[in-house]
């Protein structure tokens, strides 16, 4: 069984966790976006005769850059995953939930969210399948000469 150490909560108080519930509890502060927000929220709610502890911000402030540095490295694994599908044959729901399949042509970035894929598809027009949606990938097969 895996022990992580106590850490201070955002209102101040402790809490130790252990086991997988530990895990997916961390995985809710995955999000830099929500822990920035609940660290605004107790700046904003302090009480400005009794202020919070500057090693314990300094420690927040840590935690921050942490999950920031995670978040970026996720985006990083899925670009190279994305750009390693060009030329490979994938499938997953297509527009209007029609099934897509085809060969990827390109990967299409995006700096808030999953990279998309450039699926040619039987209809002759590109489509974009979100990474997240493919459901199965296989190695294309070029006609030999």
């Amino acid at each position: 069984m895996t022990t992580i150490p106590s850490t201070p909560g955002v209102n101040g108080s402790s809490a130790a966790n252990t086991g997988p519930s530990a895990a997916s509890g961390l995985n809710q502060l995955d999000n830099s976006q929500t822990f920035l927000e609940l660290l605004v929220a107790q700046l904003k709610n302090q009480d400005p005769t009794n202020p919070a502890d500057p090693t314990q911000f300094m420690t927040e402030i840590a935690q921050l850059t942490a999950v920031q540095s995670q978040s970026s490295l996720s985006a990083e694994e899925q670009t190279v995953a994305a750009d390693s599908m060009i030329g490979r044959t994938v499938t997953g729901p297509g527009a209007g939930g029609t099934p897509l399949t085809g060969q990827v042509t390109g990967v299409l970035l995006s700096s808030s969210g999953v990279p998309a894929l450039e699926v040619q598809g039987a209809q002759g027009q590109p489509q974009n399948l979100s990474l997240n949606e493919v459901t199965s990938v296989t190695q294309s097969t070029t006609p030999s000469s």
